[in-house]
């Protein structure tokens, strides 16, 4: 973990989620958590821990049917929560809901079923339809709306009530705000994923809640930023000194641009012509394609505030491509009916096939412990060169629940 005089890196992942009652839809549970494939068991009783209003057993099993992920910390998904279990009693609560009526919202209900709308004179606040208005409210608040959050939704019918009410306000959710829909949602209606966060997958158990996302960027700038004799900021031009500074590397596989922080926040944030306090995303000034500043900033926290757990990532991750890759040329000789040649020649034409296997998956960079053994073994090959090869692959970081005090990075 980080030093106790340090903040702890960004979480991996927190996120704000709606659980319902398969056996009684009324029943609704809001809650938050920096790993939702663990606390959805905890809630049906099958491990430890869970909510004492979800501890009904002919309430069980529970689904969670949306998720609004992004949280950039506990406090912030705390916040949220609170605000959506409270809405009377929220000041981030937008009043405007129905347009010119404000007294629709408490005489609408959608049908989730069938999808069709119906009067109704009072009703509580705590059904399905009030839950999924006050979602919609939080997000297009002027607190909340700039935030890098994400709504995922599982199944259909929410998506449903989500659709129909979006249609009856007037204003909609902002563009920033990624919408996912997942599970059983219909495919043709799923909205076109937004880079690798946007990306359906199809049960909450395939979620990643930890620093995977993370591997191959951590693994690019750390190498990067071990020799930064000849780095200098993009935006300034100035030298970078990553021992002194806070440093920022560009995201992109195959972009090495390097920006100190305030540098590259001030020159995102006057692109802005929204006037944000705090950038969201910007044009790289190496690469010039789009990045996101969540995620740099995350990388940055992990790699400052928790050195020495992020150089065991990556240590991690290189003894699992190791092993992978004995494993497939394991295979590969044992396809051939002669012994495996281990002349030098041979051994270039097995570590090709085998670093092709590597590559059928587009989401798998290069190994760059395999570009450290080159440095270390040929003299003849300048550190310029090996930046100019591409970057990594994925490890796996168990974030515990509940309190960020028991997190823990790594296990």
């Amino acid at each position: 973990m980080a030093r106790p005089d340090q903040p702890n890196p960004i979480p991996a992942y927190y996120c704000c989620y709606l659980l319902r009652s398969t056996v009684r839809h009324a029943s609704l549970y809001i809650g938050s958590t920096p790993n939702p494939i663990r606390r959805l068991p905890q809630h049906n009783g099958v491990a430890k821990g869970g909510a004492k209003r979800t501890a009904r057993e002919k309430l069980r099993p529970w689904e969670m049917v949306l998720l609004v992920e992004g949280f950039m910390n506990r406090v912030g998904a705390l916040q949220f929560e609170w605000a959506w279990q409270h809405p009377e009693k929220s000041r981030h609560m937008v009043s405007d809901h129905a347009g010119t009526d404000p007294e629709l919202q408490s005489k609408v209900h959608v049908d989730p079923k069938i999808g069709k709308t119906k009067p109704r004179a009072a009703r509580s606040r705590k059904s399905l339809t009030a839950h999924v208005e006050d979602l919609h409210s939080l997000l297009r608040s002027p607190y909340f709306s700039p935030w890098p959050l994400r709504l995922r939704i599982f199944c259909a019918d929410v998506h449903r009530v989500w659709r129909i009410w979006s249609e009856r306000v007037d204003a909609q959710v902002p563009p920033n705000i990624n919408i996912i829909l997942d599970g059983d949602c219909p495919k043709a209606a799923r909205d076109i994923p937004q880079g690798p966060e946007g990306a359906s997958v199809g049960t909450i158990d395939k979620l990643s809640v930890d620093y995977t996302r993370l591997e191959n960027y951590l693994e690019k700038s750390m190498f990067l930023l071990d020799d930064a004799e000849d780095l200098q900021c993009n935006v300034c031009k100035a030298p970078v000194i990553p021992d002194t500074q806070q440093i920022l590397v560009c995201p992109q596989a195959h972009c090495y641009g390097t920006n100190h922080l305030l540098c590259l926040s001030t020159k995102f944030l006057r692109a802005d012509e929204s006037g944000p306090l705090v950038p969201t995303v910007g044009i790289c000034p190496a690469c010039r394609k789009v990045v996101q500043w969540p995620v740099m900033v995350q990388e940055l926290s992990l790699r400052n505030r928790a050195e020495k757990e992020a150089r065991a990532i990556i240590r991690k991750k290189e003894k699992r491509v190791r092993k992978e890759a004995a494993s497939s040329e394991e295979k590969l000789s044992d396809s051939r009916s002669f012994p495996v040649d281990h002349t030098p020649k041979s051994q270039s034409r097995q570590a090709q096939d085998v670093k092709a296997i590597l590559q059928d998956d587009p989401e798998l960079d290069f190994n760059w412990c395999e570009v450290v053994d080159q440095e270390s073994d040929s003299e003849c090959q300048s550190r310029r060169e090996i930046r100019s090869t591409q970057p990594p692959s994925i490890p796996e970081v168990v974030i515990e629940d509940s309190d960020w005090d028991d997190v823990e990075i790594l296990e």
